[in-house]
């Protein structure tokens, strides 16, 4: 269930408000949902707050909800009243204590309590509308409005989304049109016991509302579902500000898997492109140039040609980050700029005026990826640092569950917004990912091991990850009348796989290098014989095929660390738990395991049957 600090019907509401202990009972609640106190502002804006609602809800009859977490996420609105009639309303109040406020953009409210840097409320609320019509399962079945209330402050705007101080039936008049009460329906506790659900991947999101990323219409975006988070909204409206300056200088953007770093790294390409900037978007994965370029080009022609390649390895042709690269931009963004070698940061700042870099180090490959915290701070001392501390794309939960996993320290977390499964049966997984693909893409992804593929040979038997036979001589599919491929080349097979949706075939599967930077709404992960689970720990398995990098591939690494090197061994140990780390985390709504080990695959499915209190799928 949606933690929430306090539910009830709005008659009950109102009867506890003269209960002088209420506030008590409230930070109580508060706790055991949160496991943590709240704020004394918070507790204070609860007794503003409260002398507001009694007058509002005299007369409305539903059910009320206080500090609602929106699902999936950290973010929580203050108040959503719903109704218990046969109509499905659900309306959320966001509601502010300042005194004086002045809209400054559609993102930023100029407050007396802080002068330059509060989010604008309408930009709040409809966010949180916006989520829970298209990230929430209540959004199927409750029609979801809102208001914002400034209830310390006199009117002065004729928004009709904005109710100010004393209009206490203003706003009572407009709940009563919506929240009614025929019968008990349990509409309340449908809604607090919605779990999250989001509706389309990046690459649809960026097809579907190009014009409005490119024009900065965020109030837009927010009431459709795709607002961005606080912590988001920061970095975004920071590093808009420094571009529309024509500020000089680096900034350095640190967030985990599904933190936004990709999304806020286009919509910043598209503004900067609608300022008449010189602007690129680079990466090293070609995977990933080929399937953005493809959906650029798919939107207006010539699109395609701001992404960029940050490192080539080619002098003749170098990239934005190597040098030869002879263009001064405006603007240079690098995503994945944990896979860099010193010389591409150090590149990279000279290549424009303005230059951007998000990363995560949780995901280096490598050894000769070298984008650490550390080396950017010494690189650039002077460069401001942000960080996007959520993980949004899988939820919060099932982020820190992955993280707890993969360090072998498991708690008693309970995953409920998010589909975990783990099969003992491949078959079984692929027949459950076809049922999904009614509702979404699916996608298959795996470790590299078993084969490493053959690029100039399209039958060898190198390219068949699973089937019989294998060129390891596993024969754990010699029974299976089933034969999936390798991806392979990147100009040709990984757009028609992510971005036009052939991975719902469920022919052909992405190791972690085709798996960086996508998403599907489902994804069926092969859990290799590479990072097996031995007496509470993962440790190096039987088997590696990652070869990629020469001398500095993981298979060498992994090879040394089997052999005896315990420095070689905790380097493999590490850089395998990068790559399950960035394959748990590309699907959107449901992630479903098959485990080639049999000792890891009994243990995956015991964790998981415990975190989801859930019967394993066979």
């Amino acid at each position: 269930m949606t933690n929430f600090a306090w539910f009830s019907t709005t008659g009950e509401f109102l009867k506890e408000l003269e209960n002088p202990e209420f506030i008590s009972s409230l930070k109580r609640k508060f706790r055991a949902s949160f496991k943590e106190d709240p704020s004394i502002e918070l507790v204070n804006s609860w007794a503003s707050e409260i002398v507001f609602l009694k007058k509002a809800l005299e007369g409305v009859d539903g059910s009320i909800v206080l500090e609602y977490r929106i699902p999936g996420s950290g973010e929580r609105a203050d108040v959503v009243v719903i109704s218990e009639g046969k109509e499905r309303n659900a309306v959320v109040i966001e509601m502010k204590g300042w005194r004086k406020g002045i809209e400054r953009s559609p993102f930023l409210y100029e407050t007396d309590q802080n002068p330059s840097n509060q989010v604008n409320p309408i930009y709040q609320m409809l966010n949180y509308v916006g989520k829970i019509r298209f990230t929430s399962s209540s959004g199927d079945s409750f029609k979801v409005d809102g208001k914002v209330v400034l209830y310390n402050m006199d009117r002065n705007d004729q928004k009709e989304i904005l109710v100010f101080k004393s209009e206490e039936k203003r706003l009572e008049s407009y709940l009563k049109s919506l929240v009614t009460r025929s019968g008990s329906n349990g509409n309340g506790i449908k809604f607090v016991q919605s779990i999250y659900r989001q509706n389309k991947p990046l690459f649809d999101v960026i097809k579907d509302h190009y014009h409005e990323l490119s024009e900065g219409a965020m109030e837009t975006l927010a009431e459709t579902g795709f607002g961005l988070y606080l912590d988001q909204l920061s970095v975004y409206n920071k590093l808009v500000e420094v571009i529309e300056h024509d500020e000089a200088g680096q900034f350095i953007i640190q967030g985990g898997p599904g933190s936004g770093k990709t999304m806020i790294a286009v919509e910043l390409l598209l503004r900067s492109l609608s300022m008449k900037k010189q602007s690129v978007l680079c990466y090293r994965n070609n995977r990933m140039i080929e399937s953005l370029r493809k959906l650029f080009a798919s939107i207006e022609s010539g699109l395609d040609g701001v992404i960029k390649f940050f490192s080539t390895g080619r002098p003749n042709n170098p990239g934005v980050a190597e040098s030869g690269w002879r263009s001064k931009l405006d603007v240079a963004i690098f995503d994945e700029a944990q896979r860099m070698t010193l010389e591409n940061i150090k590149l990279a700042g000279e290549a424009a005026r303005t230059t951007i870099f998000f990363y995560d180090e949780k995901q280096i490959l490598s050894t000769e990826e070298q984008g650490t915290s550390e080396n950017f701070s010494r690189i650039y001392p002077n460069a401001t640092l942000m960080k996007l501390s959520g993980l949004y794309r899988n939820g919060l939960e099932y982020g820190k569950f992955v993280e707890n996993l993969l360090r072998s320290q498991l708690d008693n977390s309970s995953l409920t917004d998010y589909e975990l499964y783990a099969f003992d049966d491949i078959t079984r997984m692929i027949q459950e990912l076809r049922i999904r693909k009614k509702s979404g893409k699916t996608a298959l992804v795996a470790s590299f091991t078993e084969s490493k593929g053959d690029l100039n040979d399209k039958q060898s038997i190198e390219n068949i990850r699973i089937g019989y036979p294998l060129s390891s001589n596993l024969d754990l599919y010699r029974d299976k009348d089933i034969t999936i491929k390798w991806l392979m080349d990147p100009k040709k097979d990984y757009a028609p796989f992510w971005v036009d949706g052939l991975s719902n075939n469920m022919d052909k599967c992405a190791s972690v290098y085709g798996s960086q930077g996508f998403e599907a709404d489902y994804v069926g992960l092969i859990w290799g014989r590479d990072l097996v689970m031995r007496k509470g720990r993962f440790e190096l398995g039987d088997n590696c095929e990652d070869s990629l990098g020469g001398r500095h591939s993981l298979k060498r690494i992994f090879m040394k660390g089997k052999l005896g090197d315990k420095e070689a061994y905790e380097k493999a140990r590490n850089l395998l738990i990068n790559r399950y780390r960035i394959l748990m985390t590309r699907g959107i709504r449901g992630t479903f395991i098959f485990c080639e080990d049999t000792e890891t695959a009994s243990f995956l499915q015991q964790t998981v049957q415990s975190a989801r209190n859930i019967q394993p799928i066979s």
